[in-house]
């Protein structure tokens, strides 16, 4: 989904009214049911009893008409919850669509007009909805907005912004001096620069995009965006399983991975490999690892050769490249630790040209022997932040530290070619034409072996024979999305538990999962 400028989207409201006829009320009303829809989608993720009333803010222009048309969805709805609004002005303040909306709502909807806002104005069990400033927003906070804002920050309270955080630089993503801070950001037609680069990813929280309407001719005129990857995007990838599929038609990986030091790692891989669709997973375990197989009895799993050690060694490679020969798809990396012994098995790796990921140590080893690296386009990196500092050093990218998160996606994969998944919030996908940013995710997802999950993921979506940047965007997706939906929580949830959300996250997305 393309990322664009504020004035990219006045111009889209623009033509989609002044040319494809659509009134500048219906798409307000569209943008305020589309919100209001997703606001009581994600409140199913939080305990009733911490969901008592819906309290408002709604501003001078369209982004409090916007409120308007949520808070009438919402108390339409909700009928155990209060709806209140906090206005910032007089009804009779209102102007044009904001002002038509804000007059049909209904009586039993309280609405105050407040010159500032006390922590009293708020309690336990509120949720609080932001429509105080839009993406036209820029400059420094004025009084009352200051106090607002604030106020809002201090209540400790669940928080949805609507179309940007208030105080948020719409196309920079700078917060000159403070902006809500959102736990969901709920934004209209297509997702704002703003949200994306600079301060705007640790203001938004989860991005949701409401579809308003605009034609997708319109949307398509649009050049030079950056790609923000969200459901609608996932939706197109999962296809109908053939009616007579069998394993091998739904494709073979294999993982190595695991050492004497970390053995659960190419478990954790292979088995969301099969939670993700691959017909046939197969991890190789160095033999005197003291590895088992921990009860995921659908894993083949085979013990090689490591020279009595408990890591992968020299003597390992034949077995391993014999394995190589019947499987559609390679991961090395997850478990096997930065033991220089594994060094020559993950050479002799660098020699297939099929779909290969490297993940984990196999990044680490990569980075203190930059030399073994060829590069090929059906190779995938997928490192965190800290193997990525390694990959930097390792291939001297001087300015690295310095950079934005996406010329860092750009510059590892100048460095290492094929494909580079940046992980992290607002994970990267970078191949040498284009780079994607992630949607889906929480911080659920910040628990050891996530990145092992991911890896397995991405593994299943390559045996399907998806295109390698394809499968790269949808599992990042796919991942992310497991974390959003998970029932315990985000300080409970461990990447165990993200494994066996992956069905429900498949069928969130597509009605063929």
């Amino acid at each position: 989904m393309k990322v664009i400028s504020v004035e990219q989207m006045r111009e889209l409201d623009m033509r989609t009214i002044q040319e494809f006829g659509t009134s500048g009320s219906v798409l307000m009303e569209r943008a305020g049911i589309g919100s209001g829809k997703i606001i009581l989608d994600y409140l199913k993720e939080i305990d009733f009893r911490h969901i008592k009333r819906f309290v408002l803010l709604a501003g001078k222009g369209n982004n409090g008409g916007d409120v308007y048309v949520i808070a009438k969805y919402l108390f339409e709805q909700c009928i155990d919850c209060t709806v209140t609004i906090y206005s910032i002005c007089p009804l009779s303040d209102l102007k044009g669509d904001a002002k038509h909306h804000a007059e049909i709502i209904p009586d039993n909807i309280s609405v105050e007009v407040k010159e500032k806002l006390c922590p009293d104005d708020f309690k336990k069990g509120d949720i609080i909805i932001d429509g105080l400033l839009g993406t036209g927003f820029k400059g420094k906070l004025r009084i009352p907005y200051d106090n607002w804002i604030s106020v809002v920050n201090k209540s400790g309270l669940p928080v949805i912004a609507v179309d940007i955080p208030s105080g948020l630089n719409g196309d920079t993503g700078i917060v000159s001096e403070m902006a809500v801070k959102a736990d969901l950001t709920i934004t209209m037609a297509q997702p704002k620069k703003g949200l994306i680069v600079k301060h705007g990813v640790e203001y938004c929280g989860r991005i949701e995009v409401v579809d308003i309407g605009i034609p997708e001719e319109y949307v398509d005129s649009i050049e030079n965006t950056i790609d923000l990857y969200c459901g609608k995007d996932a939706y197109s990838v999962i296809n109908r399983t053939p009616a007579n599929s069998h394993k091998k038609s739904l494709g073979s990986v294999l993982i190595i991975g695991g050492s004497k030091l970390y053995q659960g790692a190419p478990f954790l891989a292979g088995k969301a490999a099969l939670r993700s669709g691959a017909g046939l997973v197969t991890v190789a375990v160095p033999k005197n690892a003291g590895i088992l197989n921990a009860g995921i009895f659908s894993l083949i799993t085979r013990r090689i050769n490591d020279s009595g050690i408990g890591f992968f060694t020299k003597e390992s490679t034949d077995e391993i490249l014999n394995l190589v020969k019947s499987v559609d798809v390679v991961v090395v990396g997850p478990g096997i630790s930065d033991n220089q012994s594994s060094l020559e098995m993950i050479e002799s790796i660098m020699d297939l040209n099929m779909p290969v990921v490297f993940d984990a140590d196999a990044l680490n080893l990569i980075a203190k022997n930059p030399e073994i690296l060829q590069k090929k386009p059906n190779f995938i990196f997928t490192p965190h932040p800290g193997e990525a500092r390694r990959l930097a050093n390792g291939f001297g990218l001087i300015n690295f530290k310095n950079e934005d998160r996406i010329s860092q996606a750009k510059s590892l994969q100048g460095a290492l070619g094929g494909i580079v998944i940046l992980k992290g919030h607002r994970t990267l996908v970078a191949d040498k034409k284009e780079i994607s940013i992630n949607a889906s995710g929480t911080p659920a997802l910040a628990t050891a072996g996530s990145g092992d999950v991911l890896t397995g993921i991405l593994a299943a979506n390559l045996a399907l024979n998806l295109d390698l940047f394809t499968a790269s965007c949808f599992s990042v997706y796919l991942h992310g999305l497991t974390g959003e939906i998970t029932p315990h929580g985000i300080k409970g949830t461990i990447a165990d538990d993200l494994i066996d959300l992956i069905p429900t996250a498949h069928k969130k997305i597509s009605p063929f999962a």
